[in-house]
């Protein structure tokens, strides 16, 4: 799973949804998940702001900072990636490239075992 934290008012964080929006395309039918949450920011405005620029993930809002504060997020924007028991993997203050083959692969080995192919047995009876 996939947390990160943004306000539509920050720079560096409108042309990362684009890359997070290519990292979802990229990784759909793989075991991620992509939490974007907006700080502090009034509902019409981050609506007109999806509006503009579409995403296929989910968007919550934390409009008083309880959450924010509670990841102790202090710039924006924030990124934590967690792995499948949901413990803290990677943590990312400013922007960062998705579609980068070394963030790819880095996300790609905190996938569960258990969806990697495995080989099958084919019983002789």
């Amino acid at each position: 799973m996939l947390v990160h934290f943004f306000a539509t008012w920050c720079e560096p964080c409108v042309s990362e949804m684009a890359s997070l929006q290519r990292l979802a395309t990229t990784t759909r039918g793989k075991p991620l998940a992509i939490l974007a949450i907006d700080v502090a920011e009034v509902d019409l405005r981050v609506r007109a702001f999806f509006a503009k620029h579409p995403v296929d993930f989910t968007i919550l809002l934390d409009r008083d900072r309880a959450v924010s504060k509670s990841w102790d997020v202090t710039a924006l924007p924030t990124t934590f990636v967690l792995d499948a028991n949901l413990a803290p993997k990677f943590f990312i203050e400013g922007d960062l490239d998705w579609s980068r083959p070394d963030v790819l692969a880095a996300i790609e080995s905190l996938y569960p075992a258990a969806d990697q192919p495995q080989e099958k047995t084919i019983s002789s009876k």
